[in-house]
């Protein structure tokens, strides 16, 4: 276990009785009752479209978060990903400055100046079981200026089981809703700023 890890952050390891073949199913399921929603692609659309424009980093953000937000909307109810459960918040979340500096500007924390894009294999490892720093008695301090991957990162299965970084990555299953396009499309629209994980802009060990 990492040193940085606080267990009175971490939702207990709670046996429930379900194996990945069902976890899948279950996604599975979901995923076609999310697809039959016009609304998902209207917001799916909305959310390239806001990528187009022309804006300054703060503003475009700011307008990708809240099509971000529409999408979600849609989605939650066909996920196992509710207020109290903070699985994801031990995982690796790599950001932008952009969004670092605003989540500096909500919490009154400092926020590092980086430079370059973070090797993705390795800050998933660096950072693994690390709880986030703005993780606060298991729920998030900033939720509502949280960068863009806290926003889209939601599991499709009806149970948040596999999502336990207690269990073995071997032995763990998780399916989440792929928005590689939008994915690939915000970081080709911040390709020149500094990526890295929440964890590099505000290292666990710095003063809040």
């Amino acid at each position: 276990m990492s040193k940085h890890t606080s267990a009175s952050t971490r939702i207990p390891l709670v046996p429930i009785p379900i194996t990945k073949e069902e976890a899948t199913n279950q996604a599975l399921d979901n995923l076609e009752r999310i697809k039959k929603i016009q609304a998902f692609q209207d917001h799916a659309n909305d959310f390239l479209r806001e990528l187009r424009q022309n804006n300054l980093p703060k503003a475009k953000m700011n307008r990708l978060k809240k099509a971000a937000d529409k999408i979600n909307s849609v989605v939650m109810p066909y996920s196992a990903c509710k207020s109290g459960c903070s699985y994801c918040c031990h995982i690796s979340a790599v950001i932008t400055q952009t969004e670092a500096d605003q989540l500096a500007a909500a919490s009154g924390r400092k926020a590092l100046k980086l430079t370059g894009r973070a090797d993705m294999e390795e800050t998933q490892k660096k950072w693994y079981k690390t709880p986030c720093p703005f993780l606060k008695a298991g729920k998030c301090s900033v939720y509502d200026d949280r960068p863009l991957v806290c926003r889209t990162l939601l599991v499709l299965s009806d149970s948040a089981h596999f999502c336990n970084t207690d269990i073995p990555s071997e032995e763990s299953h998780v399916t989440s809703l792929n928005l590689s396009q939008l994915h690939e499309g915000y970081v080709m629209a911040y390709l020149n700023e500094a990526w890295a994980d929440i964890r590099d802009f505000f290292p666990p060990d710095q003063k809040a």
